[in-house]
């Protein structure tokens, strides 16, 4: 594939820190209670190809989701936003960024891009998820999405950290890996991959 004209970072988890900010999750099984951890690490990967590709669009995506236990859906934040402030902290331009907020799940994400990359001309589309969300984001673009198959791929955030600095991530990210949350949120990928393949997954 050429060099990408548009990278797309999928939201991931968000929290809150001790000031009340909202922000993207860690790698980490405390995160990874609030929904997909590791959401950080997106943000990481995203600075990086960015800066490698400085004429892609950068595209945030995600809205208000379902996974924050104690809030309701009108208390959240868009997550979209949430990204796109953290891409601006790592040294994004803020024009750089669209933004894609009308999405709350990985299967309506893809729904979303699909309608803007006709829409805005765009080709050659990067999708950046975490390594253990992948096959699964994989799996939905080629069960629902195979026209989009020749315009879009797809890279974890762990892979484009790893290349980039595999000193400072390579022994953390494979021990996370190793621990026991990760193990688990590994099966569910795999059975949702299963679900897909065989038609019985609830696509929401």
């Amino acid at each position: 594939m050429e060099a990408p004209n548009t990278i797309v970072v999928l939201a991931g988890g968000i929290k809150q820190d001790a000031s009340g900010r909202w922000m993207s999750t860690d790698l980490t099984a405390e995160d990874d209670r609030l929904g997909a951890s590791g959401g950080k690490l997106r943000v990481f990967a995203a600075t990086i190809l960015s800066n490698q590709h400085p004429a892609a669009v950068v595209v945030t995506s995600g809205g208000k989701g379902y996974d924050l236990p104690g809030n309701t859906q009108a208390d959240q934040p868009v997550s979209a936003e949430i990204l796109r402030d953290e891409l601006i902290e790592c040294g994004i331009p803020a024009p750089r960024i669209v933004l894609e907020k009308n999405s709350n799940t990985t299967y309506q994400q893809l729904q979303e891009i699909e309608k803007m990359i006709p829409e805005r001309g765009w080709k050659n589309v990067l999708l950046i998820t975490n390594r253990y969300h992948l096959p699964r984001l994989r799996a939905m673009i080629e069960t629902k999405y195979p026209n989009l198959v020749e315009v879009m791929t797809s890279v974890s955030a762990e892979e484009v950290l790893i290349e980039a600095d595999p000193m400072r991530w390579e022994a953390m990210i494979a021990a996370t890996y190793a621990e026991s949350f990760m193990t688990e949120r590994i099966a569910k990928e795999t059975q949702g991959v299963e679900q897909i393949k065989n038609g019985t997954y609830r696509f929401r």
